[in-house]
């Protein structure tokens, strides 16, 4: 009985790093995606702004209601845009820069990584209460989404359209 035991013991020890290394594989692939996707994002709308550079500041509120205080938004392709962004309820909200596609691609893993947190320079995750800032250069003409993409939030209505039109 002893021995079945301890063999039984030594071959979970053994399994594990295996056990374990399959979970973080499969963990590393989905954030890789994440990053190729979020790379697409980036050359599909704009880039990552320099504050010297911003030309609007728009202050956005994010709340229970699932809805931004702003619903549409229109910018000239080579404006810089500091979105300056509330959460005013008592849920974490995002606020998420991108196409339909890219938006719903990333609701997507939302939905498979809920506690997904975010370094990518055209995203927020924001707490209750947190206000944090997003400068962004918009360089493609289209319209675009700021949307969050927490489960469920994007579905109640929590999208705002962005309209980018061609520079004077």
């Amino acid at each position: 009985m002893n021995k079945l035991i301890t063999t039984t013991l030594l071959s979970a020890f053994v399994m594990a790093p295996e056990v374990f290394a399959g979970v973080n594989k499969h963990e590393s692939h989905q954030m890789s995606h994440h990053h190729e996707m979020m790379d697409k994002h980036h050359i599909s709308i704009g880039q990552k702004g320099n504050r010297s550079e911003v030309t609007k500041t728009l202050e956005i509120g994010a709340n229970d209601q699932m809805k931004f205080s702003l619903s549409g938004m229109q910018f000239k392709a080579g404006e810089t845009i500091e979105f300056i962004v509330t959460n005013e309820g008592q849920l974490p909200h995002e606020f998420v820069l991108g196409t339909r596609e890219q938006i719903e691609m990333h609701r997507q893993e939302m939905a498979n990584m809920p506690e997904m947190e975010h370094s990518d320079s055209n995203t927020l995750s924001l707490k209750l209460g947190e206000t944090k800032t997003l400068i962004w250069k918009f360089t493609s003409i289209g319209n675009f989404l700021a949307a969050c993409t927490l489960p469920g939030h994007y579905e109640a209505g929590m999208i705002a359209t962005i309209k980018v039109g061609k520079s004077n």
